[in-house]
């Protein structure tokens, strides 16, 4: 092997390895999850958005529970700030009473969560 090759290859390898880190899976995993998320519409026909979050961890958490459905091509927010208790599981709700079934005839859930931090 010629000196050209061998460096070539050995600063290949070196690159490889100082990205390895980077491409794996973090070790931190998140602390709170949201488990799932599904729409009703109440006796009175109002959207509600519900959102099942879990505490992995053996701490109490807090976080802002970000509710942003998609009601027929439009994205609409509300927050609700929330405390965990430790490997513990919260069904949280949000209720839009401006939302009617007959004029929400497309609804996708989403949830996430913002601002997580130990309580």
């Amino acid at each position: 092997m010629d000196r050209r090759t061998f460096l070539a290859r050995g600063a290949g390898a070196a690159g490889l390895c100082g990205l390895a880190g980077c491409l794996g899976a973090s070790d931190d995993p998140a602390p709170l999850i949201v488990a799932s998320s599904d729409i009703s519409f109440g006796d009175e026909g109002a959207l509600a958005v519900e959102a099942i979050v879990s505490n992995v961890e053996a701490d109490r958490y807090a976080a802002t529970v970000v509710f942003h459905p998609e009601v027929d091509g439009k994205t609409r927010e509300r927050t609700v700030e929330v405390t965990f208790a430790p490997n513990s599981t919260r069904t949280v709700t949000v209720t839009y009473e401006d939302v009617r079934r007959a004029n929400a005839p497309s609804v996708t859930p989403h949830v996430s969560l913002r601002d997580v931090r130990r309580a």
